[in-house]
């Protein structure tokens, strides 16, 4: 009997020092892992911004018998001495982020597998600010590094100069199941000559089912970064670019595992009135106005975002969108030369990084053109009501198949108007095809924009179909436009006006006060229609709208003028 106890006591001291000895190394353990993850984050973030970005650390706790990690806050800020010593200064970086826990963390995958697997991580809040550093006055720009041919997905992905992150206490990998940020803050400031440009997010909220990171893969490879569900979703966005203009979206919901975007409730435009707006404009730019309901898009390649930076979307759906563009002549033309408008093919060719977008389709949207004479009272204004639109293959540049815009719309909310181009974007000179027609409509419709931009009015007359065509290469345009219509009139309402360009395109005859046009087309049911063949050269220093509109004119005036 006294054997048998002297074994259970000797058992039960050998037990008692075991545990003994297992809670003791688990301390000392736990002060391991917390003085080495902690020292690993802060020297991380000191190093790779050569000490200009300080990571300070709040009570990290590690217990290892829960499984548990905690930390009560993480404070990023910025030595702005030290900054100011660099010859290209970083953004002064300002983040908080308080209440932040790990839970259930596989202590045995910690200790043997060098792995860190941990079922949740989340903080109750986290708040960042950015305040870009604008060059000293007075300091010479840096000289621009030569260029160097473009890389391939393939050699960017082979050469990429980005480090890979030193694994801390050797752990290698790291798996979260379930991630969540219920409350995040952005601000971003940009301090110009010309006034500040900020961006602020009111509320963000992220959140994933599962993150595998791979420390020792090259970045931004498969093997480096997966994940299940992972979703960041924002509301209340404000973008200030200049004191003048705001862009702001009610929400925007970015799935980075399901590859897809939506924005809900973009506005563009300025923040004051029309007549401010002008009154603090030195030179003419048109005035812009731009919003929508809801934009959707599917197929985002993320990874080759942040990869590459370069842009992949298979489907982009915008609906409600609507353009309102003011023209004010009452602001002088800037000095110097005209700008220079580059055609398609050679925009196309010079965006960089690549943009592929497969289709975008525009529904239930309009465009209004408004343009302001310096001797009216108010513009007159064009508009394109139920406008709907699917573009393909929009890739910039482009070496494939061209791109393609079918649209329809109600010219001033009456006639139909539909067409359908093609641009090779890959082609060596300026050059596209369209075709498309404008169904019946009163042509007292334009009369708003006639009457308010040109000295005349349309007093009777309807449109019944106005089909055209053009085909334009190596910078020519052909244009064939066959106009139906009967009962025309029109009247001079200021003959002493602004009626020289009228002159100088043959529209009213010298030193008559009445507009010698035609009536119809064609002259009766049983005669042929007349049709106009004429042919415009592409100048850069018109824009691409104002080169069709022109060649429409050219083919309008030759059947309608007598």
């Amino acid at each position: 009997m006294q054997t048998r106890r002297w074994v259970r006591l000797t058992v039960v001291a050998a037990a008692l020092l075991l545990l003994g000895g297992i809670a003791t190394y688990l301390l000392s353990w736990d002060r391991y892992v917390e003085t080495g993850l902690g020292r690993w984050a802060v020297a991380e973030v000191a190093e790779r911004t050569g000490g200009v970005y300080r990571l300070d650390l709040g009570d990290l706790d590690f217990r290892p018998m829960a499984g548990s990690m905690s930390f009560d806050s993480a404070i990023v800020v910025t030595d702005t001495a030290l900054d100011r010593a660099r010859g290209a200064p970083l953004p002064v970086l300002s983040v908080r982020a308080v209440g932040c826990r790990i839970s259930r963390v596989s202590v045995l995958g910690l200790m043997l597998g060098k792995r860190f697997t941990a079922h949740a991580m989340g903080c109750q809040s986290v708040f960042a600010a950015i305040d870009l550093v604008t060059p000293r006055s007075g300091t010479p720009p840096a000289k621009a590094p030569p260029k160097a041919p473009p890389k391939t997905p393939q050699d960017s992905l082979s050469s990429d100069p980005r480090p890979v992150l030193r694994p801390p206490l050797g752990i290698r990998k790291f798996q979260i199941s379930n991630i969540a940020f219920p409350a995040l803050q952005f601000s971003l400031r940009r301090h110009k000559l010309k006034g500040e440009a900020s961006f602020e997010i009111e509320h963000a909220r992220f959140v994933g089912k599962r993150v595998d990171l791979d420390v020792t893969a090259t970045p931004g490879t498969p093997e480096a970064f997966s994940s299940v569900g992972l979703r960041l979703e924002a509301s209340h966005l404000l973008f200030k670019p200049d004191p003048l203009t705001a862009l702001s979206l009610d929400g925007i919901d970015i799935g980075i595992t399901d590859s897809t975007l939506s924005v809900s409730r973009l506005a563009l435009a300025p923040t004051v009135t029309d007549e401010e707006w002008q009154r603090k404009q030195k030179v003419r730019h048109d005035r812009i106005r731009v919003s929508l309901d809801t934009l959707a898009a599917a197929g985002v390649a993320y990874r080759t975002l942040v990869r590459t930076g370069e842009v992949h979307v298979r489907r982009v759906m915008l609906r409600g969108a609507r353009l309102d563009v003011l023209s004010d002549k009452r602001l002088p033309a800037a000095a110097g030369p005209k700008k220079v408008h580059a055609s398609p093919q050679a925009s196309a060719q010079e965006v960089a990084p690549a943009v592929r977008i497969d289709t975008i389709v525009v529904d239930s949207s309009e465009v209004s053109y408004s343009e302001r004479k310096p001797d009216k009272e108010r513009p007159g204004r064009l508009d394109f009501k139920s406008l709907a639109v699917r573009i393909s293959d929009v890739h910039l540049p482009s070496s494939g198949p061209p791109l393609a815009i079918d649209a329809s719309t109600r010219l001033m909310g009456q006639g139909v108007l539909s067409v359908h181009a093609t641009v090779p974007l890959d082609a060596p000179d300026f050059r596209f095809a369209l075709t498309g027609r404008l169904g019946p409509m009163p042509i007292g419709a334009l009369n708003p924009f006639l009457t308010e931009t040109m000295p005349v009015k349309i007093k009777d007359g309807q449109i019944d179909s106005v089909i055209f065509a053009m085909n334009a290469t190596g910078g020519a345009n052909a244009i064939t436009l066959t106009p139906y219509f009967r009962d025309l009139g029109i009247d001079i309402t200021n003959p002493k006006g602004n009626v020289r360009g009228f002159v100088k395109a043959g529209l009213i005859e010298v030193g008559a006060n009445s507009l010698k046009v035609r009536s119809r087309n064609p002259d009766s049911p049983k005669d042929r229609p007349r049709t106009a063949k004429v042919s415009r050269r592409y100048e850069p220093s018109q824009s691409w709208i104002s080169f069709l509109w022109l060649s429409l004119r050219d083919g309008l005036l030759k059947v309608v003028v007598k």
